[in-house]
């Protein structure tokens, strides 16, 4: 092959590669979601759920980046950003404050399906926009094709969970936090790009989102008061990893967002996040929950939609 074609070839290798770590993380959110609902069922508050989520994920990451010397270098890098480039963390946070709150009251299905909602139409606006770190990306038909096949998939898997009616100002506070979400991407790759280290993009959106749930945390309690249970002992370790969860799926997302874009990001995630559900449901099912034929269906859909979405316009 010409120097050309082999760079291409390198390339489309590299976003094929991109496109699968996409799809593990997303896996990993599911994973890090069928956590933080348990914490918050045991203490009886899913903000503060979302905290220590935050919390040990902030800790989880400080001590990696101090233990390493580049991450150390790289920190100083941070003042090249500007202040709006730093704020990705409240995306994090708008979507746990949301969820937190609306989770209860209309279901996860119709949550999912508001969230996906924001977050393919905040892709398709960002990537327009150029705020990622690969600057504008054209919305070509195959890639509008694929978050629409994306939003089909998904209400396709709520069908079967019979979502409830809903407050239409609730949902709209959901599709705007999954549209902060395609936002937070972005902006976390541009720090990641500007300093040169994932470590660093992740810690900065760490800070920024704990700092802003501890805000609202402080709200809550002085509103309503807090009555926590019982704390998960030693013996529920594993109940405290949805933090160091979340930080390995925001540092990813930081690296692979300047390969694929905002969109085809979003879309990765999806996919495996809904495969990844499916898997947990079939292997670890919840109390209550069984697994439809249309949840399958809708996680093979998500799968097809991430392959639309990188197919070549004519």
């Amino acid at each position: 092959m010409t120097a050309p074609a082999e760079t291409a070839a390198l390339d489309a290798r590299r976003v094929r590669l991109g496109l699968a770590v996409a799809v593990g993380s997303g896996a990993l959110v599911a994973l890090q979601q069928r956590i933080n609902g348990e914490l918050g069922t045991r203490l009886d508050d899913a903000l503060t759920a979302a905290v220590v989520s935050f919390g040990t994920g902030l800790v989880a990451v400080a001590a990696i980046v101090l233990a390493r010397p580049a991450a150390r270098r790289a920190l100083p890098l941070v003042r090249r950003t500007t202040a709006w480039q730093r704020l990705g963390g409240l995306g994090g946070a708008s979507l746990v404050a949301v969820g937190a709150v609306a989770a209860p009251q209309i279901g996860v299905a119709l949550l999912t399906v508001g969230l996906v909602a924001g977050q393919t139409g905040g892709g398709i606006l960002v990537d327009r926009a150029g705020l990622g770190p690969g600057g504008r990306r054209p919305m070509t038909g195959p890639r509008a094709a694929g978050a629409l096949l994306c939003l089909v998939a998904v209400v396709l898997a709520s069908a079967g969970r019979g979502a409830r009616d809903a407050d239409p100002l609730l949902l709209l506070l959901v599709v705007l936090a999954g549209g902060l979400i395609a936002v937070q991407q972005a902006l976390n790759g541009r720090v990641r790009t500007t300093t040169g280290d994932a470590g660093v993009a992740t810690l900065v959106n760490f800070v920024v989102g704990t700092t802003a749930l501890l805000l609202g945390l402080a709200v809550h309690a002085a509103v309503s008061g807090l009555a926590l249970q019982d704390w998960p002992g030693p013996g529920e370790w594993w109940l405290y990893l949805g933090g160091p969860i979340g930080a390995t799926f925001v540092a990813v997302a930081a690296v692979v967002v300047h390969l694929v874009g905002v969109l085809r990001l979003g879309l990765a995630v999806i996919a495996g996040q809904l495969v990844g559900a499916v898997l947990l449901d079939v292997v670890v099912p919840a109390d209550g929950a069984t697994l439809s034929a249309l949840t399958v269906l809708g996680a093979a859909l998500t799968l097809v939609a991430v392959g639309v979405s990188g197919r070549a316009a004519r």
